[in-house]
């Protein structure tokens, strides 16, 4: 009897480790969702400012509608201090943001921009978007006066913590938004 209960106690401590493995690796999935849904929630509200800013300021400021390397790096400033902010472990080289303008021409066809005129990578991570604003033209409205709006397109990358993917061999760490409007 002693030794089937010594067999059943070491069947008991395997069957505890597993389990605990399980649920310690569905709380570190769980604390990884978090932790990025919080990063993700942050870049949306950001990113929506910022093409918000962006399109408004010929109406604030009364002045071109294309959008200058100075006013991106304005843009990826703000960015940085905002989440230097919210996040506490914040880090500027985790940091891209990718601002892109489509203008349109009399014919309602899109510009061709000179290179790196309107389009700008910035910051230290690699940030682009899985469709660039070139591929999405239709989406431009057209106004009473018969001319198309110009398209804004902003994205924001963070590198966040790969906790998860640490334990699973993966690499999950980018967190990414995009937000997109038109101008007046």
């Amino acid at each position: 009897m002693t030794n089937l209960a010594n067999k059943q106690r070491g069947v008991f401590t395997i069957e505890l480790v597993l389990v605990l493995m399980g649920f310690s690796l569905i709380l570190v999935f769980t604390m990884d969702v978090v932790a990025k849904q919080s990063i993700k929630g942050k870049l949306d509200r950001l990113s929506y400012s910022l093409v918000s800013l962006i399109k408004e300021r010929t109406e604030l400021f009364d002045g071109d509608e294309t959008i200058t390397y100075t006013e991106a790096t304005k843009g990826l400033n703000l960015v940085s201090r905002s989440l230097k902010d919210t996040i506490g472990d914040f880090e500027a080289s985790r940091l891209g943001v990718y601002i892109e303008q489509q203008q349109f021409d009399d014919d309602k066809q899109p510009v061709s921009p000179v290179i790196n005129v309107h389009r700008f990578s910035l910051g230290q991570y690699d940030c682009q978007p899985d469709t660039p604003l070139s591929n999405m033209t239709d989406m431009a409205p057209v106004t009473q006066f018969d001319n198309k709006l110009t398209l804004y397109q902003v994205t924001i990358c963070y590198r966040s913590n790969n906790w998860y993917g640490d334990i699973v061999g993966e690499r999950f760490e980018r967190v990414r938004s995009i937000s997109m409007s038109f101008g007046r």
